[in-house]
């Protein structure tokens, strides 16, 4: 017989609940109830920055570095380029670390150094999307706020539309699947079971959504051998042959370094790593043979000025004309 909507959410909810009492990841962002929900919203922000495009694994170190270096979201307004970009060590994405520091500056001048909590003030600060905003209401503030990120995206689309396609137009289902997320949180929030102790949150529904997507509906090589929602025939992508994976055109600025193409973005981040380490700064030719294994700069000099130009643009660096020497920002 086929299952209807409200049965399929209301198993996703069941399962998924069940899960996450038995799996759920202790992460140093999580588990806060017990601080000051203004402090908890700068650790979620920071954590959610941190997360963007970074593995789990190399930013539970990072934080907890980067809260020892700037403890409060005051502390972070105050902080200046270099001392930001250099407590950012090791994230790479360095324009992520001053997007934040931005934002902590809003905060502290716009707001009183409280958080907005309604989407509209959020979303009006630069540097945080619908998701980011939403999770600081969800972690934070616990309001619950439906929302989509990588994750949920491809959870709730492989349970209740299929497979996504590889070349990325499954996306275009968005708008029906935040509607489905606000559906399916509603019925997460109301979930009852006999002997079930898990505390009923948003913040916790949501890191539940973070951890199954991580560890088992994962991106590529999903474990549906450990699926709950494939064991009890929920999820509509199951056992289903893996569809080709789009031709990406290259199209990112980089240059081949031997026989392997390396992106501009790699070496911009080299950059600042190198810069990290010589606070009296470096000169072109010196970042040049330490970020290039390669470096003629008869070759390369034009194309290396283009990138430190840019990081200048981005505030990342600082130039000394006088004595044509790059620093942190």
């Amino acid at each position: 017989m086929q299952m209807d909507k409200r049965e399929r959410i209301n198993g996703f909810v069941r399962e998924l609940w069940l899960w996450y009492a038995l799996h759920k990841r202790s992460l140093p962002w999580r588990d806060l109830q017990d601080v000051e929900p203004n402090r908890r919203a700068y650790s979620v922000a920071v954590s959610e920055f941190m997360l963007q495009q970074t593995q789990v694994s190399r930013v539970v170190p990072a934080f907890r570095s980067f809260l020892g270096r700037f403890p409060t979201i005051e502390s972070l307004a105050r902080a200046q380029n270099a001392d930001v970009i250099r407590a950012w060590q090791g994230m790479g994405y360095n324009m992520r670390s001053l997007r934040l520091r931005d934002v902590a500056r809003v905060v502290v001048e716009e707001h009183g150094g409280r958080f907005p909590q309604e989407m509209r003030d959020l979303l009006a600060m630069k540097g945080i999307g619908a998701y980011t905003a939403a999770a600081i209401r969800n972690f934070a503030f616990d309001l619950p706020t439906p929302c989509l990120d990588t994750n949920i995206r491809r959870i709730l689309h492989r349970t209740f539309v299929g497979p996504e396609r590889a070349d990325g137009t499954w996306k275009q289902h968005d708008r029906y699947l935040l509607q489905l997320a606000a559906e399916v949180l509603d019925v997460a929030l109301q979930f009852q079971i006999s002997n079930f102790e898990m505390r009923i949150c948003t913040a916790q529904w949501h890191a539940a959504l973070m951890d199954f997507g991580s560890l088992v509906c994962t991106k590529h090589a999903p474990r549906w051998d450990v699926c709950p929602l494939t064991a009890q025939g929920l999820c509509r992508a199951s056992y289903k042959v893996p569809q080709r994976r789009a031709r990406i055109r290259r199209t990112e600025p980089g240059r081949l370094v031997g026989s392997q193409f390396i992106p501009n973005r790699i070496f911009r981040g080299r950059v600042v790593e190198e810069l990290r380490g010589a606070p009296g700064g470096l000169t072109l030719e010196e970042i040049g043979n330490r970020i290039c294994i390669d470096w003629q700069q008869e070759d390369h000099r034009i194309w290396l000025q283009d990138i430190l130009h840019g990081l200048v643009r981005d505030a990342l660096l600082r130039e000394r004309r006088a004595q044509s020497v790059y620093t942190l920002s």
